[in-house]
């Protein structure tokens, strides 16, 4: 599904690269783990890959057709999830949602199903601000599915979660996989790692 071969990536005024020289497959349907330490680059290799930052150094294949840059085809069959929310605070969960299904040309998940699955339907016209972070952590990956993609980064997803709703998010998870959605899942909690990627 994804290959990347032999990526490197510097930041400005950087002597050392945040990335350096890594190389993967990820096949279609699986859970690829991509563990490490914080500062290890995992962020960075993950922004690369979802078209935040650009290729510097390397190559990347979807379905073996080299990407030579990130197009509208591409972000339309990705969803991310990171790890600090990103949301806007001054609107509802439905409408945080809403707004975002909203620059898709294609027809999305309902924000009202997507709320149920993450447990959020009760505070579906709450604002997004007011939410703790456990909420606005579900509702940033309830967004993440809204294109029902096919390949799905996920930075941390469990993080913040109380152990129950973190169960909630780990059985999306599985079922997604049962889905044949390809999930790239960057963590260091290796207890995660090894109860979700193949």
């Amino acid at each position: 599904m994804i290959e990347v071969k032999n990526l490197f990536f510097k930041y400005n005024k950087s002597h050392e690269y945040a990335v350096n020289g890594i190389s993967f497959d990820i096949n279609e349907g699986e859970i690829f783990g991509f563990l490490g330490p914080n500062g290890a680059g995992k962020s960075t290799t993950q922004k690369i890959l979802t078209g935040i930052l650009p290729v510097q150094e390397g190559e990347i294949y979807l379905r073996k057709e080299r990407i030579e840059k990130f197009n509208n085809d591409y972000f339309n069959a990705i969803g991310v999830s990171f790890e600090q929310p990103n949301i806007y605070g001054k609107l509802t969960g439905k409408e945080n949602l809403d707004f975002f299904a909203s620059m898709y040309d294609y027809p999305v998940q309902s924000s009202s199903n997507l709320l149920k699955m993450v447990d959020l339907d009760s505070a579906a016209n709450k604002k997004a601000g007011e939410y703790s972070k456990g909420m606005q952590q579900r509702l940033v990956f309830a967004r993440s599915l809204i294109n029902r993609p096919k390949i799905l980064f996920l930075d941390e997803p469990v993080s913040g979660l109380d152990p129950s709703n973190a169960v909630l998010i780990k059985e999306i998870i599985k079922g997604l996989r049962k889905q044949n959605t390809t999930i790239f899942l960057t963590t260091h909690n290796m207890t995660v790692a090894d109860e979700l990627c193949d």
